[in-house]
């Protein structure tokens, strides 16, 4: 993979305060940032990753898949295999005179599908067909269509599943693999993973995993209009369509969703839930990119006002000011800046270099005194959890819990943290997503006199969840909850004995 060129943000034209600024906002906010990278003029500026978030570990993006789904359909526009005014129903014979063929259904296009106004009586999100083990297709086809298409505005990832699920059978490849192969490839993403349906078809709307980086890529491609190193990879007139160049949508609540690019002031964003973000900024010539956990939705809102706003008010050329030497130990770090740095740049390059989420929480000086293992039954409970075991050692507290899956253990350093790995059952916490094997970075500590505190942070979601433990004469309690979720934020207390 080719590195991305690297420069300063003073060479750049972007002064490096409103970044550190920026990045003080957001944490402010509580918009918690777990990795970012900004690109000006084709060249990254700035990027850090909030540990235990890391350049190379990929991020579960949401909804920001339907850029990747988008992306497939335009090379099948490209290839002629499709047009936006055809109708769906043209690729689902198998509905023909059906209880599903009315006369909505007959007018939804693939354009409604790309732009969220199909015309179906409801939304349909990831998190209600995750679990589903049946097809995904008749899942969808079972929602009425009873509105006119291109009326209403309703987002459903549903409509982007169809949209993957047109483009395979057209194409004769995934989604995935028609991307990677004609795109992917080319501009330099990861090997990413791409979620399946029980048919064997990409989740369209969701459940891919990419890094900051491979986003800046993305963001990169669609700033050039679809072009990378001179080769036309996506139509340009597709992107035009994107971007609502050509045949703008109107907006709704001031955003104008088109293709999956919102457009709001002089960014074009592409978004996944719980604030995975890729802003392109034509007018600045500027990508950035987050990934992260900011359940209010504010960081984009925070990079216009705070970078975007202030570099348009700045002259075309921002004075360098005193020049540090560049720093030799700086070679293969991710964060180096290319060429001498300003004192604002070396601010900001330090405060990156020292971004973490692995908080600085220490034990109580005076706690009860514990037993080194614990094998506890829980009392009958929703979530099937039928044994409890917990283990002390001089400074490692391990959590093991056995339910339908089997069993789960986190590893915790006690007042420190510790990475690992784990099976550990979350998706009734975590939007529904269940992989089989997660990275996970865990810390205990005594909060309370008889509370233990367990922090499990997953470098690869959104997602972090708290465990309490309460030992009790007679009993421990277990308690769980999660930073942020579309469902339920807890779990019911486990009371074990």
């Amino acid at each position: 993979m080719t590195e991305l060129p690297r420069s300063t943000p003073v060479k750049e034209g972007v002064n490096p305060e409103y970044i550190i600024d920026f990045l003080n906002a957001c944490e402010k906010a509580d918009s918690e940032i777990h990795g970012i990278t900004i690109a000006r003029h084709g060249k990254v500026i700035f990027e850090a990753y909030n540990a235990p978030y890391a350049k190379d570990i990929g991020h579960i993006m949401h909804s920001f898949t339907k850029t990747l789904t988008n992306t497939a359909v335009s090379l099948a526009f490209t290839d002629g295999l499709l047009t936006l005014d055809d109708p769906i129903s043209k690729f689902f014979p198998e509905y023909d005179g059906t209880e599903v063929d009315n006369e909505f259904y007959r007018a939804c296009t693939i354009r409604n599908l790309i732009t969220m106004r199909n015309g179906q009586q409801r939304s349909i999100g990831g998190n209600e067909w995750r679990p589903l083990k049946t097809s995904w297709k008749e899942a969808y086809f079972k929602v009425p269509f009873d509105k006119e298409p291109g009326s209403t505005y309703m987002y459903s990832s549903g409509n982007s599943y169809i949209l993957s699920y047109i483009v395979q059978q057209l194409e004769g490849k995934t989604a995935h693999e028609l991307v990677q192969e004609r795109v992917g490839k080319k501009i330099g993403l990861s090997d990413f993973p791409w979620m399946r349906s029980p048919e064997g078809v990409c989740s369209g709307g969701n459940g891919v995993s990419l890094t900051a980086e491979d986003m800046l890529r993305i963001g990169l491609l669609f700033l050039n209009k679809g072009k990378w190193n001179g080769e036309q990879l996506i139509s340009e007139e597709w992107v035009d369509y994107a971007f609502g160049y050509k045949d703008p949508i109107p907006p709704v609540n001031g955003v104008q969703y088109n293709y999956h690019w919102e457009h709001t002031g002089d960014l074009w964003c592409a978004k996944g839930m719980f604030g995975q973000t890729c802003g392109v900024v034509p007018c600045l010539d500027m990508v950035f990119t987050i990934t992260g956990a900011d359940k209010n939705y504010i960081s984009s809102k925070l990079f216009q006002e705070i970078v975007v706003d202030q570099v348009k008010k700045d002259p075309e050329e921002v004075v360098l000011g005193d020049l540090n030497p560049e720093d030799p130990a700086r070679e293969g770090s991710p964060y180096k800046m290319a060429g001498p740095v300003t004192t604002m740049e070396d601010v900001l390059l330090q405060k990156g270099l020292r971004m973490t989420l692995e908080g600085k929480n220490l034990s109580v000086p005076c706690h009860a005194e514990v037993k080194p293992e614990y094998v506890l039954k829980p009392e009958e409970n929703k979530d099937g959890v039928t044994c409890v075991e917990i283990c002390f050692t001089d400074d490692t507290v391990t959590y093991a819990m056995t339910d339908a899956r089997g069993r789960h253990e986190i590893i915790c350093g006690l007042d420190h943290w510790v990475r690992g790995t784990t099976t550990m059952t979350g998706g009734y916490l975590h939007h529904q997503y269940e992989q089989d094997i997660t990275l996970v970075s865990a810390e205990a500590y005594w909060c309370g006199e008889n509370t233990l505190m367990m922090e499990w942070r997953y470098p690869e979601m959104a997602f972090f969840d708290h465990n309490l433990i309460t030992f009790e004469d007679g009993c421990v309690k277990v308690d769980r909850w999660v930073n942020m979720n579309s469902q339920d934020t807890s779990r019911p207390t486990l009371i074990c004995r």
